[in-house]
């Protein structure tokens, strides 16, 4: 870092650097200003004073070279491991742990120059390190960098304090030029360095320095004075590279390598160039030499050189000064990572074969910190290099998680097609499974798992076991399970899982057991799911690291939770949902992540809470979670879609919309979540027609379609307005264990009959459960049918009943709780056609939607006034509840 010029000028910025090194709250501040502000000078003091205050400083100087290398900021620190390729906390987790045993017992802190070159990989680590580690952190960034997303998410969210720096006055300019100079300036030339600068600090300082080489600033009588004009142009750019014109041939050769593969180790460095070169350009603040972990390391004094003579560069030039680089860094490549993965990457870049053990090491870190880009990047040149099982597997997993399963079939069939050994052909298979599966090709993936079982048992005969205690013949089985699911071959997966569930080996076990959970949760057993998962403890899953898994260890809490749920304990799956978005894997893990996410988006809705709902996903689907696990994805959009289907946000709806059109929603698991919320979208379309057709058609086809979807697929059938075909459908489905899944088919019994009486104790069940939305809906349903049956005293209870819970539901519109109030009153076309018409619709429009006559339309229009009590259209919304929360009126789109 820059610590050519005194700090001056920043008294504020200095005042709160000293308040959060004294207070030692975790985060801290990132200091974003032009460039030439002074921003690492701040931080070089924060740094300062850090180390004085007792804490463990690390200065951390990304690069534009160290953004190409996963954990490239942080590469000096770290050891290289092998890990996980589907746990991103194995590597993170390993991560965080080399940093904390370097600090000891004192406080870390990290002093991040450019904070915007960081890798994904590193800005994840720091963003943890915050989050749990309490770290301190003092970071810089251009400004115009400061909106990119890895660097919003740490001052939006606020990990960290923005800080902008403003540039200098004239009198804080003067103040400075004096003290670099060393004594005071005469006011004309103080005011033209003002003017030229700028304001900002190193272009002042270039300036000065350019003209008293120029011997254009001299001393005379006491001050400092302008002889001439300036010599130098008013853009840092220029200033620089006139600096670069004036070097020697080999001062300039010298500069292009440090600008090519900054930082660049000390010792590689005089290698090539004589150490006296070097020695003049630290002397001239052109170059730094600092010590990084162990070793001394050569950059620019600021970045900006880096960038303008990098940027400059002709490519011959480039890849001469690359040539040079591999050359002297390979002979070090197996000493250090970081030094392995940038000969990797340059070679790359030269058109030569790179190290495929290298290559995959650096697309594995990519991966678990969802760099997919990268991985996919790094292994697909390696599997070109060796086209082995491992990479094949691990090739077909990154296409997968982008979605491209057509792709990864095609890598992975060519590598089934060429291994003979049984422990390759489970690794392919296992990653080919999962590509098949995107594909919705079932059969074709449980006859290949068969096979690769097969082998399995095939090479135990013959006592040619994998050296390894890995039993890939289960790990097979348990996954081939899965699939057996998708054909509709329940009992047979079941009775797979169950002869798993105690494998001997941990794995196996966990996978067994947690697949067996979802298995029960989904068929309407929650008691028996919870019993399944209890005692379960997560395995090592490093030993699997060759593995694709498909279980992490919040699995275990999302099982746990989705039986509470149907178990009728809403409130406490809450809990334990977020207790587990408190955990490190909720944040590590993708995948599980967004299974977390959309479960709890599921109990919110059944508790009323849509618009909450609504506006979590929304953050969610925001973030990282969108770079992986395309399944995960399309269930929380579908998830999205239906909340904002119930409180009428029609940008929700088009932003879940265009988010299951951009992916793959056929996967099973996501297809009655689809469903449904395709309904209710139709439904807030004033479609009721049309969502009723789509909940039909999913449950005609009820083949392979868990139960507990199906269940709610049909409970959303009755609420909007077809009951009697619902409890057709109910028919079919197995009893279900729990209240909340119980009073589902007791709800649409009842409504299917007519039997208001029953639709109350189906109402106090879904109250006692705390999906207070079901409970006011089925209180109203009674309400209405006590009216229509002169039963004026029992109506009006269920009304206050209905009323008071709906009242918990704030901005929620179905057909059934917009009926509450006075619309009670309204029969199903009415409050049809009454949706219309507060859509601003003519009478005309709501003709031709509901395919009768306008004199129709109209005399339903004058029916629902006297009704309502209302004398126009625009009232239509107030009268059934339809306004903002605000109290203004809106256009509803239910």
């Amino acid at each position: 870092m820059d610590t050519q010029w005194p700090l001056v000028g920043r008294a504020v910025e200095q005042r709160r650097v000293e308040e959060l090194l004294r207070e030692g709250k975790p985060g801290g501040l990132i200091i974003v200003g032009p460039a030439g502000a002074g921003k690492t000078r701040l931080a070089l003091h924060a740094n300062d004073l850090a180390i004085g205050r007792g804490y463990h400083s690390l200065t951390v100087s990304a690069t534009h070279a160290s953004q190409e290398l996963p954990l490239g900021a942080f590469a000096p620190w770290l050891p290289l491991e092998q890990n996980a390729m589907a746990e991103p906390h194995s590597v993170l987790a390993g991560a965080a742990a080399s940093l904390k045993k370097g600090a000891g017992r004192k406080r870390l802190m990290f002093c991040i120059d450019d904070i915007h070159f960081l890798d994904n990989a590193s800005s994840l680590l720091v963003q943890q390190m915050i989050a749990h580690h309490d770290v301190v952190v003092v970071a810089t960034c251009r400004d115009d960098a400061a909106s990119k997303p890895n660097v919003m998410t740490f001052w939006k969210e606020g990990l960290l304090e923005r800080v902008d720096l403003r540039a200098f006055s004239e009198e804080d300019s003067a103040r400075l030029a004096a003290a670099i100079v060393g004594g005071p300036l005469d006011s004309i030339t103080s005011s033209e360095l003002h003017r030229l600068s700028s304001g900002l600090p190193l272009m002042l300082r270039e300036l000065i320095f350019s003209s008293k080489g120029k011997e254009l600033l001299t001393f005379k009588n006491g001050v400092w004075s302008l002889s001439g004009e300036f010599a130098a142009e008013s853009r840092l750019g220029d200033l620089f590279k006139g600096q670069i014109e004036e070097n020697s041939p080999s001062e300039v050769a010298l500069l292009q390598t440090v600008a090519v593969g900054e930082p660049v180790l000390l010792r590689h460095l005089l290698q090539i160039f004589d150490i006296s070169l070097l020695e003049e350009l630290e002397s001239r603040s052109v170059l730094a030499i600092r010590k990084e972990g162990v070793e001394e390391e050569v950059r620019f004094i600021h970045p900006l050189y880096s960038e303008i003579l990098r940027n400059s560069l002709p490519s011959l030039q480039r890849r001469r000064r690359i040539r040079e680089l591999v050359d002297i860094y390979r002979e070090d490549s197996c000493n250090r990572s970081d030094v392995a993965l940038r000969v990797a990457l340059w070679s790359i870049e030269l058109g030569e074969t790179a190290s495929p053990t290298v290559l995959m090491d650096a697309a594995i870190i990519s991966f678990a910190t969802l760099d997919l880009k990268k991985a996919q990047h790094l292994a697909e040149v390696a599997w070109n290099a060796a086209p082995l099982a491992e990479t094949a597997a691990f090739l077909g997993t990154v296409l997968w998680m982008t979605a491209d399963y057509r792709a990864a079939e095609e890598v992975l069939t060519s590598a089934w097609s060429t291994v003979r050994d049984p422990r390759e052909m489970a690794i392919v298979g296992l990653a080919r499974a999962t590509a098949l599966e995107g594909l919705e090709e079932f059969h074709e993936a449980e006859k290949m798992l068969s096979q690769a079982v097969a082998a399995q048992n095939g090479a135990g005969k013959e006592g040619d076991e994998d050296p390894s205690d890995i039993d890939y013949s289960g790990l097979l089985q348990v996954r081939r399970a899965k699939f057996l699911l998708h054909l509709n071959r329940k009992s047979e997966a079941e009775n797979l899982l169950n002869s798993y569930r105690d494998s001997p080996d941990p794995y196996i076990r966990w996978e067994a057991c947690i697949t067996l959970g979802l298995l029960l949760a989904h068929d309407g057993r929650p008691e028996e799911a919870a019993r399944t998962v209890d005692s379960l403890a997560p395995p090592a899953f490093h030993r699997y690291s060759h593995i694709l898994l498909s279980h992490h260890p919040i699995m275990k809490d999302l099982v746990q939770a989705i039986a509470l749920m149907q178990s009728g304990a809403i409130a406490g799956a809450m809990n334990l949902l977020l207790s587990a978005e408190n955990s490190d894997t909720y944040r590590e893990s993708p995948s599980g992540r967004a299974m977390l996410e959309g479960v709890r988006a599921e109990a919110e809705l059944l508790q009323g809470d849509a618009r909450e709902a609504a506006d979590r996903l929304t953050r969610v689907l925001a973030s990282r979670v969108e770079q992986g696990w395309p399944l995960g994805r399309t269930y929380l959009q579908c998830c999205l879609l239906q909340a904002g289907a119930l409180v009428g946000d029609s940008k929700a709806m088009a932003r879940a919309r265009a988010g299951i059109g951009a992916g793959d929603d056929s996967l099973a698991y996501a297809v009655g979540a689809h469903a449904v919320a395709d309904a209710w979208a139709a439904v807030a379309d004033g479609k009721i027609g049309v969502g009723q057709q789509l909940l039909i058609e999913f449950l005609e086809k009820n083949e392979g379609r868990r139960e507990t979807i199906r269940l709610e697929a049909a409970h959303s059938l009755a609420r909007i307005g077809d009951p009697k075909k619902a409890a057709l459908y109910v028919q079919d489905i197995p009893s279900p264990e729990g209240p909340l899944l119980s009073a589902r088919v007791q709800y649409i019994e009842a409504l299917a009959q007519s039997d208001a009486s029953a639709l109350e104790t189906a109402g106090g069940e879904f109250e006692r459960c705390g999906a207070h939305l079901l409970a006011g809906e089925a209180h109203a349903d009674a309400s209405r049918i006590y009216t229509r049956k002169g039963d004026k005293r029992a109506a009006a209870r269920a009304m206050r009943t209905s009323t008071r819970l709906l009242d918990q539901c704030p901005g929620v519109r179905t057909p059934v709780s917009i009926s509450v109030g006075s619309a009670i009153q309204l029969t199903a076309r009415e409050r049809q056609i009454a949706l219309l018409a507060a859509r601003n619709m003519s009478s005309a429009e709501v003709a031709e939607h509901l395919v009768v006559s306008t004199r129709t339309v109209d005399n339903h229009l004058q029916k629902i006034f006297s009704k309502l009590g209302i004398t126009s259209r625009r009232e239509i919304g107030r009268a059934l509840r339809l306004g903002s929360d605000d109290g203004s009126a809106e256009t509803p789109t239910m």
